[in-house]
């Protein structure tokens, strides 16, 4: 499992190019900006630029402990392992990144609404369901458990600050 040590990146960047996706971020190492991130977009590495040479030291030195990274199985191709380098700890901490932008995107969603998942529905898919200002989400959540004629088929349920937790016969 992925450690990050206290790194961290913030303020990252997406942009599409006619080669792939570039990004600009900073890096930060318990709270402490300690450089930047970047990926030209056009198949490079991730590459970082640190703000001191301990710092670069220092990364280099947790990346070394890492051990290896698995890629999985995409677009025709096997999965594949690789030794972890300064690219894929970046991306990792990148995969990280999004992680906790995607749940405060969705935390934000649930103070006005139920965000669910039904039967059927992918990873990547959600429904929601906008509820009276009136009502807190607790409360919300209570009424259509009682009376929403398709509860029943909700898997389940995105509570602010958890996460995705199931919902109906399968959290039983």
């Amino acid at each position: 499992m992925f450690n990050p040590n206290g790194y961290q990146v913030k303020g990252v960047k997406y942009l599409p190019t006619h080669d792939g996706v570039a990004f600009t971020g900073t890096l930060y190492k318990d709270g402490k900006r300690i450089g930047t991130i970047e990926n030209g977009g056009t198949g490079g590495p991730n590459c970082a630029h640190f703000d001191t040479r301990e710092a670069a030291e220092a990364f280099r030195a947790w990346v070394a402990t890492l051990g290896t990274h698995t890629y999985p199985a995409r677009f025709g191709m096997p999965s594949f392992t690789v030794p972890h380098d300064e690219e894929t700890a970046i991306k990792c901490l990148l995969v990280i990144d999004d992680a906790r932008r995607e749940a405060r995107a969705f935390d934000r969603r649930a103070q006005k609404a139920i965000v669910y998942r039904e039967a059927g529905d992918g990873p990547d898919q959600y429904r929601s369901v906008k509820f009276a200002s009136t009502l807190t989400p607790t409360r919300a959540l209570a009424a259509y458990r009682a009376s929403a004629p398709w509860w029943s088929r909700v898997t389940e349920v995105w509570h602010i600050g958890q996460g995705w937790t199931p919902e109906g016969p399968a959290a039983e």
